[in-house]
C-alpha cells in the first residue's frame, strides 16, 4: 500500500470496492496510496493496481505517470470499464496542456474510450459524468453535442436520482441558469437525504451566494453522514472565517484536525476566505504555516498554492 496491506488491496470494503478505492471515494488520497505503491512495486503487471496509481498520481498532480499506468491497466486488462474510464480522463487532463491539433486528437481517443467504459458497463455513473462534461466542453469537430450532454445527465438520473439531480445542476451551471443551479442540488438533497455528495454541493452553492448559515446547515449534516470525511469542515471553517467568528472557527479546526488528521485544507480554506476579505491577516498567515507543516491531500491545495497565498498577505 508488506503482504497484510496487499491482501486489503484485494479485499472488498464494500458493494465490490476494494480498501484503496472506499478510501479514494472518501478523499483520503495519502492513506491509498500508502497501500497501492508498496502493492504495485510487489505486483507490478496487477491491473488494478496500475489503474489505482494511477489515479493517486493524477490527484496528487502528476502530469507525467497517470497516463501511461492507465494504458498499461487497459492493455493488461481490456474488459473492465474502469480501467478504460480511467484512461479517458487521463487522456482529458493532457489535453489540456497540449495544442490544439494535439487537442483535437486526444479528444477522439477520450471517446473512444469513454464509450468503451459505457459500453462494458452502462451504470458506470463516474463514466456518464465524463462524457456528459466531455460532450458540454468539446467543440463540435471533436464531437461536442449539447443535446448528448443532456441524454447523459438524464441516464444518471435513470440510475441514481440523487446523482442525476446533481448532473441537472451541472448542465444549469454550464448554461448560467443561476436559479436552476439551487432547485437542482435542492432536489439532490430531498431524493436522499443522506447523501453526503448532495449536501457538500449544496453547502458549496450557499457558500458561493455568501449564504453562509444555510451553507453550516448542510455542512453539519454532511459532518452527521460521514465525519470522517474534509469536505464538510471545509464548507464549516469558510463559514466562520466569513462571518468573523474567531472562537467557532478555532474550535471548528482543532474538530476536523482530530476527525481528519492527514487533511488540512479546512485551514487553508479558512486562510483563503481571510484573506479575500483583507481581514485578520496575521490569523491567516497561521492558518496557512500550519497547512504548509504537512504534505497536503490529494486534490487538496498545494504547497505551492499556500506559499502564493501566503506572498499575497504581504503586499
Amino acid at each position: 500500500m508488506m503482504a497484510w496491506l496487499l491482501i486489503c488491496c484485494l479485499a472488498p470494503a464494500a458493494a465490490g470496492q476494494t480498501e484503496p478505492e472506499r478510501l479514494i471515494e472518501e478523499g483520503h488520497w495519502k492513506r491509498a496510496r500508502g497501500i497501492v505503491e508498496p502493492w504495485i512495486r510487489a505486483k507490478p503487471d496487477e491491473p488494478l493496481a496500475n489503474f489505482l496509481l494511477s489515479q493517486i498520481r493524477a490527484a496528487f498532480h502528476d502530469r507525467e505517470s497517470p497516463l501511461p499506468l492507465a494504458e498499461k491497466a487497459v492493455q493488461l486488462d481490456g474488459h473492465t470499464a474502469k480501467y478504460h474510464r480511467q484512461l479517458a480522463e487521463c487522456l482529458g487532463v493532457t489535453a489540456q496542456y497540449s495544442g490544439m491539433l494535439r487537442q483535437l486528437f486526444l479528444a477522439r481517443r477520450f471517446k473512444k474510450e469513454i464509450d468503451t467504459a459505457l459500453t462494458q458497463d452502462p451504470t458506470d455513473l463516474q463514466a456518464l459524468r465524463d462524457a456528459m462534461e466531455f460532450y458540454l466542453l468539446a467543440p463540435g469537430i471533436a464531437g461536442g453535442d449539447k443535446e448528448q450532454a443532456r441524454a447523459a445527465a438524464h441516464r444518471i438520473e435513470r440510475i441514481d436520482m440523487a446523482a442525476g439531480y446533481l448532473a441537472e445542476a451541472g448542465l444549469a451551471e454550464f448554461q448560467k441558469e443561476a436559479g436552476k443551479i439551487e432547485e437542482s442540488v435542492r432536489k439532490a438533497v430531498e431524493s436522499e437525504p443522506g447523501n453526503y455528495r448532495a449536501r457538500i454541493a449544496l453547502a458549496n452553492h450557499y457558500l458561493s451566494l455568501h449564504e453562509y448559515d444555510l451553507a453550516e446547515i448542510q455542512a453539519r449534516a454532511g459532518v452527521k453522514i460521514a465525519g470522517g470525511r474534509v469536505d464538510a469542515y471545509a464548507v464549516l471553517a469558510t463559514a466562520d472565517a466569513a462571518r468573523g467568528n474567531r472562537q467557532e472557527l478555532r474550535a471548528l479546526l482543532a474538530d476536523s484536525e482530530r476527525a481528519v488528521p492527514d487533511d488540512l485544507t479546512p485551514y487553508y480554506r479558512a486562510a483563503e476566505t481571510l484573506a479575500a476579505a483583507h481581514r485578520d491577516t496575521g490569523v491567516a498567515e497561521r492558518l496557512l504555516r500550519k497547512y504548509l507543516d504537512a504534505e497536503a491531500e490529494g486534490n487538496a491545495p498545494t504547497a505551492a498554492d499556500a506559499r502564493r497565498l501566503l506572498a499575497q498577505l504581504h503586499h
